[in-house]
This record gives C-alpha cells, structure tokens and sequence, in this order.
C-alpha cells in the first residue's frame, strides 16, 4: 500500500467519527491543521480529498496548491492557484501566490500580468492593487507603485491599509504633506494604529492634533 493510499485511509476513519460537518469540509480542516504544523505531505493527502468531495469549491485548490507550493511543485501549485480563480475570483491570495512562482520560476512579467488580472478580477478590493504596487517597489520603480497605491486608494476608499501604505510611500518619494494626508485618512477608518498615530505625530507640524477616535458602535 502506498503512502498516499495510506495518510488518505487514515483520514477516512477520522472523518468517520468527526461529526456533521461534510466530508470535504472535515478533510480541508485537517489538511489546514497538518500544514500549520509543517506536514505539508499529510495536508496535500487531506486537500485531495476535500477537493475531490466537492470539486467546486475554489479554496480547497487553493490550499492543496500552497501544499505544492511549500513541497517546491510549483507546476502543480499553478494549475490549483489558476483552477481556484476560476471558481471564485475573490480568492485575491491565490492571484498572489501565482505570482510569487511565477517570480520562483524566473518569470517577473508573467508574474506582474497575473497581479494586473487579479485587479481587474477585483476591482473595488485595495489588496490587489497593493500587490501590484508591492511587486514594482521590490523592483525599486517606486513611479509605478505610486499609480497603483492610488489606483488602491481610489477603488477602496475605506480601506485603512492602502491609505497607510499608500502614505508611507509618498514620504520615500519626499511629499511629506501628501503622505501625513494619507496617514490621517487611515486613522480615520482605523483609528488604532499606535506605530501609525507616532508616526503622524512626529511629522505634523507643533499643534496640529489628530483626528479624534470614531465612537465604538455594537
């Protein structure tokens, strides 16, 4: 009996006495244990499983791909990254993590591309964008990760973390006025950002206060 026929038997009989959740469900909760504890092997066998009980649901090629991910299969991790998009585009970390083997693989312009689909898969979420602007700032073309930090801010306004990375990097580029602009509109929608509030209070000028905190509502 092989390994894989081996962990997937195992699996079955826990499953057996698990509880009312579905099969797949109870396979994907295994598999997320076993890969937060570093089997990625055992997580891969569970994954298979999850996605084999219910084929249309795109996280379960999601975590099956970053188990091939972890296991240096990036081929394989493509194929369940590009098959959990197509299921449910929302998955923005899937987009990311195709770009990151896109870059393993030496390939930065399939890379980006991937980045700019997963934007315009997603165009009212900040987090794509801010991928983007993040893959152009590894590269040091600052310019590129400015228009896409405020293509961020423009397609998710009320997003704290664009606004606050979006301000970070107006400081690197020296417009400081335009950065402390940014910062104070993210505070505004998050106002617990300590690191953040000692930043603005260190670059505004003597006297200028910050916004004061939005009233806790249940």
């Amino acid at each position: 009996m092989s390994g894989r026929v081996m962990v997937i038997g195992a699996l079955a009989v826990c499953l057996l006495v698990a509880g009312c959740e579905s099969p797949a469900q109870r396979f994907n909760k295994y598999g997320l244990e076993a890969y937060g504890n570093g089997n990625y092997r055992k997580a891969l066998g569970a994954f298979e499983m999850a996605v084999e009980n219910d084929p249309d649901t795109g996280d379960y090629y999601f975590n099956r791909g970053a188990c091939y991910q972890a296991l240096g299969q990036l081929e394989r991790a493509l194929t369940d990254y590009k098959m959990a998009t197509k299921l449910n585009p929302g998955i923005v970390a899937a987009w990311e993590q195709m770009a990151d083997c896109h870059i393993a693989r030496g390939e930065p312009e399939m890379a980006v591309e991937i980045l700019r689909k997963g934007c315009r898969a997603n165009p009212y979420s900040a987090r794509p964008f801010i991928a983007v602007a993040n893959f152009y700032k590894g590269r040091g073309d600052l310019e590129q990760a400015e228009v896409w930090l405020a293509k961020a801010v423009v397609r998710d306004p009320q997003n704290a973390a664009a606004h606050r990375e979006y301000g970070r990097l107006l400081l690197r580029l020296g417009k400081q006025e335009k950065g402390i602009e940014e910062f104070r509109k993210s505070l505004e929608l998050e106002p617990v950002q300590p690191g953040l509030s000692g930043e603005v209070t260190e670059l505004a000028p003597t006297g200028d206060q910050l916004p004061p905190p939005k009233p806790v509502t249940e």
